[in-house]
């Protein structure tokens, strides 16, 4: 079974270049309720960096998933 992807821009630390990133939106979305790190990736300099406040809020409205703040404060820390 293929699972879905959600894929939006980044800005590339090394260059400030914006590209297109893809996530499992499994992930992303077990990340931002547990507040979790969310791991992303620039291919132009194969460059990995944590994503920071902007970028999650920006996962946040691209999963179209204010539901998951209710969500964070029941979760398990695990």
């Amino acid at each position: 079974m293929n699972e879905p992807f959600v894929k939006f821009p980044v800005i590339c630390p090394e260059c400030q270049r914006e590209v297109l990133a893809a996530l499992l939106v499994g992930l992303v979305a077990g990340a931002l309720i547990r507040a979790r790190p969310i791991r992303l990736y620039a291919n132009c300099h194969d460059v990995y960096w944590d994503a920071g406040p902007i970028e999650i809020e920006q996962l946040r409205e691209y999963l179209g998933a204010p539901w998951i703040n209710s969500h964070r404060e029941s979760a398990p820390l695990v």
